[in-house]
């Protein structure tokens, strides 16, 4: 099973988009580790991936390598084993920033794509949205609109046979008005002191493994 990117929705878009400018995040980011994502240098999150239509599986491991400097902010890489794809992560009040690295895409931008993926002060059933303007073949420029919803807020989960607590589950929809109407791209599950858990979608789901918090 060849295996897409936990950041899919941009790996999706960006295989048939080329991005005209980067979403500009004016919140400010005081660390590089926070309640939800515990990424301190040299911890270990082993993952499994499986098929939703045949049952294949595949596991890769994401690292956190160390801090990194990016047009002069702060942030943490985490390198993907399987792919050799990284990322550059930072968060602070509340809020969760990822840089993704989608060079090696067709027609993807050089520099790596921001999003703020979780924001863990907001309350269930509450959403934020992000816009990416992209130019699309034939259709021209438009207006992507990634929108993110807390579905689950403060329960548990289990993963693989393990009880997490304190979890916030994030949906993420995405459309193109008038052209594309809101659909599901992906589901995440972040626990509180762990990180990310467990990825939905329509294909596969992601589930943690095993972990290792330095």
């Amino acid at each position: 099973m060849k295996r897409k990117p936990l950041a899919a929705f941009v790996i999706s878009l960006l295989i048939f988009a080329a991005c005209k400018k980067e979403t500009s995040f004016e919140e400010p980011f005081k660390g590089n580790t926070c309640d939800y994502a515990p990424y301190t240098t040299g911890s270990v999150f082993e993952y499994e991936m499986v098929d939703v239509a045949t049952g294949d599986t595949l596991d890769y491991t994401l690292r956190v390598e160390g801090d990194t400097v990016y047009n002069g902010e702060d942030f943490r890489k985490l390198t993907d084993d399987f792919t050799g794809e990284y990322s550059l992560f930072r968060c602070g009040g509340g809020n969760y920033q990822q840089l993704l690295d989608v060079s090696a895409i067709p027609n993807a931008p050089a520099d790596p794509i921001k999003t703020d993926y979780l924001k863990d002060n907001m309350r269930l059933g509450e959403s934020w949205t992000e816009l990416l303007p992209v130019t699309l073949p034939v259709i021209g420029d438009v207006n992507i609109n990634i929108a993110y919803t807390i579905i689950q807020k403060g329960t548990g989960k289990t993963v693989l046979g393990v009880q997490f607590s304190e979890v916030i589950g994030v949906r993420m929809e995405v459309s193109v008005p008038p052209i594309l109407p809101p659909e599901t791209l992906t589901t995440n599950y972040y626990a509180k002191g762990v990180g990310l858990i467990q990825v939905d979608r329509f294909e596969d789901t992601t589930y943690l493994k095993t972990y290792t918090i330095k």
